[in-house]
């Protein structure tokens, strides 16, 4: 059953976002022996950080939720509700690791050791305002999980917002360029959390250019089913989702994965490339992620979101095989067709760095903490083959959809030592072609897996099994 409003009081407050507010936060990842023990857990997590509370209470600590399949299967659930889980979550990420392009560095048996034989159930993420609520809110947990029989944390992972400010710009080649407010940084030196679909019932305001293309040419808001279950998607239709109902509703799927960024690669590679073609390497940066350093648009664009791919059909303004053009194609195939398609596959992020920003000048080595610098990549979506997997497999790790043959995402795509990208000349703006060749494997998966983003009511239901969802 679909309703037309979405009650933001059950949805988890990670689709809103834990933004600038809440800069400094750590995952957990959890593991119970028995069913008894996972609900003595979900009880004393209760109550989850709501939508609803991000936009009013605004707590100071965020605590949000989700479970794996090997999760749900600890809690004893009915067999028809477990079996009703679609294949792909069932599966989990290190089965699919094909269908993901998780090979050579990336490849499952090279991931971290929580990551293997199903330890994790449990993925808690907890955003706070400051370092010392988050040491506190810390103790605590950990404190009344040393307590707990059948409980254990089998792994944890500190992350925080890197936000500009005078000592870190974003365009950080170059410390005169400085957005007017703080915005949030990625580890190659790239204005980050952009991009994002609005969501019908969710976005307080239309965002010009970050939604969808309508056949009228208008920009529009997704309905919440491409991302939320138990609501309509773009078909007009219900996605496929668990039963009962009540399980699934203003529920979502997650996608987790812990990428390693290769810093220091990255900036050897630009200049290696930028001495060869005797370009500039922040424009070949640019070129290469799709956006300058400051988010703003390769494309003429009337706002950093307002932009269309469908006038430059050859890429010689934003390449064809960038990644912003690859993970977010627009109505590159067509204005309207083309649209369509791709509106099925888009994904709603939700990432966040982890370890220290690298000063320009500087190596890893010589900033590092034990874990590097990286990004805990977070999708929610309603089909994780349909949205996430398409992207990874048709759009990241393969050419033929932008005429690029079986080259692939110059980013995140899985390289294999013969790569290359071309960014095709433009004669009028005075620029030849350059092939940028031997691209290196800048981006490491080293784990992580598929959850259930339950409601807060389901989730709460889950703790007394008042829903009769127990076998």
């Amino acid at each position: 059953m679909s309703s037309t409003t979405i009650n933001t009081k059950d949805v988890q407050g990670i689709f809103k976002g834990f933004g600038l507010a809440w800069p400094k936060g750590r995952f957990f990842f959890l593991r119970y022996d028995d069913d008894k023990a996972g609900r003595a857990l979900i009880r004393h997590l209760m109550p989850l950080t709501s939508f609803h509370d991000l936009k009013s209470v605004k707590p100071n600590v965020c605590v949000n939720a989700a479970f794996t399949c090997a999760g749900l299967e600890g809690l004893k659930l009915d067999n028809d509700l477990l079996y009703s889980l679609p294949e792909d979550f069932r599966d989990g990420m290190r089965r699919r690791a094909k269908i993901n392009g998780d090979a050579g560095a990336s490849a499952p048996e090279h991931w971290e050791d929580i990551w293997s034989d199903h330890q994790v159930h449990l993925w808690v993420g907890v955003y706070s305002r400051t370092d010392t609520l988050l040491k506190d809110w810390d103790k605590a947990f950990t404190t009344w999980v040393a307590k707990t029989k059948g409980v254990a944390i089998v792994g944890s992972q500190d992350v925080s917002r890197i936000v500009s400010s005078p000592d870190v710009p974003v365009y950080i080649e170059d410390k005169t360029s400085q957005p007017e407010k703080p915005v949030l940084l990625e580890h190659f030196g790239f204005r980050d959390g952009i991009g994002n679909p609005p969501i019908k019932g969710l976005n307080d305001k239309h965002i010009t250019g970050g939604g969808r293309i309508t056949p009228e040419g208008e920009w529009a808001d997704f309905p919440a089913g491409e991302f939320i279950l138990g609501h309509v998607d773009t078909n007009g239709e219900m996605p496929i989702a668990p039963k009962p109902d009540a399980f699934a509703r203003n529920g979502s799927f997650m996608v987790l994965r812990k990428l390693a960024q290769d810093v220091d690669l990255w900036r050897d590679y630009l200049k290696g490339q930028a001495s060869k073609l005797n370009a500039d390497a922040d424009d070949i940066a640019s070129r290469m992620v799709g956006r300058r350093r400051d988010g703003t648009p390769l494309m003429p664009a009337h706002d950093d979101f307002d932009f269309r791919y469908s006038s430059d059909p050859e890429g010689r303004v934003c390449p064809m095989g960038s990644h912003m053009r690859r993970t977010n194609p627009r109505d590159s195939s067509g204005a309207s067709f083309g649209s369509l398609l791709v509106d099925r596959h888009r994904i709603l992020r939700r990432a966040i760095t982890y370890g220290e920003l690298v000063p320009t000048g500087k190596t890893q080595e010589e900033v590092n903490g034990e874990d590097g610098q990286g990004l805990m990549f977070i999708v929610l979506n309603a089909s994780i083959s349909r949205q996430f997997e398409f992207v990874q497999q048709q759009w990241v790790n393969y050419g033929n959809e932008f005429n690029q043959g079986n080259d692939r995402d110059p980013i995140i795509g899985t390289q294999c030592g013969e790569d290359q990208m071309v960014i095709p000349g433009d004669n009028a703006a005075g620029r030849d072609t350059m092939v940028c060749d031997n691209l290196q494997q800048f981006v490491v998966c080293k784990g992580g897996d598929y959850f259930f983003l339950p409601s807060i009511s389901a989730f709460e239901a889950l703790a007394s099994d008042s829903q009769g969802w127990r076998r």
